[in-house]
């Protein structure tokens, strides 16, 4: 069975049982979580905004997200927990400049 359609089945199968939940990637176990202090000696990337179906799941969607966006650290700017899971309103920023 081709790959994608494994996954596509696996996810299926998790979905009817409890829900496929997002996983963190390599890369954005990459990302650093930084505060709003030492954030302020970072370059922001993008302001992002990711939604899930709980906060876990959240913050590893925005850890994620930050790295597709190529950031090496990520700030949360705003999160909330909504009728449908959770939502982070986040920043991706290059804090460590490769040289």
């Amino acid at each position: 069975m081709p790959k994608a359609l494994m996954t596509f089945a696996a996810c299926f199968a998790a979905a009817l049982v409890g829900g496929c939940s997002t996983q963190l990637t390599e890369a954005g176990a990459k990302v650093d979580l930084v505060t709003a202090a030492s954030s302020q000696h970072c370059n922001l990337l993008s302001m992002f905004t990711v939604q899930g179906s709980d906060p876990d799941e959240t913050l590893r969607m925005a850890f994620n997200r930050a790295a597709v966006l190529g950031a090496d650290s990520m700030a949360v700017a705003d999160g909330k927990e909504t009728t449908d899971g959770a939502e982070i309103n986040g920043a991706a920023l290059v804090c460590h400049p490769q040289g």
